[in-house]
């Protein structure tokens, strides 16, 4: 038996991969009654440009569950546009660029207002734009995961924790997210993960913004937006319940949308790890293993992860080496696009 301590998509993308591997015996529990957690609050960015090669390899293998479902989950293939704000970072961006390319991505490099024409591109250097990348509404992910798990046995007993006799499977998965570091301390293991605050205003709804609007970042200082439903939602560094530091920021990139008061907002957290990428593999105590502590990218590269996960599982060799990912892990895995 498998039991799945979490039904947010780290759990249940685990349980829809091993039931995809032929697995009958995968139970997932979550106190919850409808699964949720921190999917709810995400902001629903799929993106490729990532600084690493794990990180990419990942991206570019679970880009066809975002595809294959786009109509259920509003899968948008707007892309992700980068912009460099300053020599510094139009060089980072630049040399990201390079790897990217090297690692398959058909990265652009366009006037910024050729693809957001209400851009105020000011003092922009530079801008790095893949096509591959897109946007989606995060919940609709989690219920294909429930819903197509389902369909293959999984059992998902939802509103239910977990019985002395149910921690005692062959396998335990910790799939908590923020609340992965309890959980792994009640079954004996560290799993250092810290939730982490962030912030999601929304402004408009607004005619003159449409639906083709990519997911746009400002590299250097962090602040990024995204198009839903005719708003600009947006999130960006420091006090994360501050509107005026992003309406200052608006003012300069976007200044139709800078209004006095922002439309909506909401906060959610992210499950960061030390070196913001996730623990997934078995830990120190055998028998136990873990999905957390995805730092942002959980939903993004859940169709590989669990998958690769789900073969380490078995037994079998995963499709994609994710063994940098070991929860025992001490060294730091870098990625210079984290944000």
């Amino acid at each position: 038996m498998v039991t799945i301590l979490g039904a947010g998509v780290a759990g249940s993308s685990l349980a829809w991969a091993l039931a995809r591997r032929g697995r009958k015996d995968v139970v997932v529990f979550d106190t919850a009654h409808e699964p949720a957690g921190s999917t709810s609050k995400a902001l629903g960015g799929f993106r490729t440009q990532h600084g690493s090669e794990l990180n990419i390899k990942l991206a570019l293998a679970s880009r066809s569950f975002f595809v294959q479902r786009a109509e259920h989950i509003h899968f948008q293939p707007n892309g992700y546009l980068y912009l460099a704000e300053s020599a510094e970072v139009a060089d980072d961006l630049r040399r990201r660029a390079d790897l990217q390319r090297a690692c398959g991505l058909p990265i652009e490099h366009p006037d910024p207002r050729s693809v957001v024409p209400w851009l105020d591109t000011k003092g922009i250097e530079g801008a790095n734009y893949c096509a591959l990348d897109g946007l989606y509404v995060p919940l609709q992910i989690l219920g294909c995961y429930v819903e197509e798990a389902r369909a293959l046995g999984a059992d998902f007993r939802l509103g239910t924790e977990a019985g002395t006799r149910d921690l005692k499977a062959d396998v335990v998965v910790v799939a908590c997210g923020v609340w992965s570091s309890k959980v792994g301390r009640t079954l004996g293991v560290a799993l250092e993960v810290e939730a982490v605050e962030r912030g999601v205003f929304q402004t408009g709804p607004y005619d003159w913004l449409g639906d083709t609007v990519p997911m746009t970042l400002e590299a250097g200082s962090g602040f990024h937006f995204r198009e839903r439903d005719r708003r600009l939602w947006v999130m960006g560094p420091g006090d994360q319940h501050d509107w005026g530091r992003i309406r200052d920021w608006l003012a300069m990139r976007a200044p139709r949308a800078a209004v006095p008061e922002p439309d909506g907002f909401f906060t959610g957290s992210y499950e960061v790890t030390f070196d913001h990428h996730p623990l997934v593999g078995e830990t120190a105590r055998a028998g136990v293993w873990s999905s957390c502590g995805f730092s942002g990218h959980g939903v993004m590269h859940s169709p590989a992860v669990a998958d690769s996960l789900a073969a380490m599982i078995n037994g079998d060799s995963p499709p994609i080496d994710i063994e940098a990912l070991n929860p025992q892990r001490t060294k730091p895995l870098v990625d210079s696009t984290q944000l």
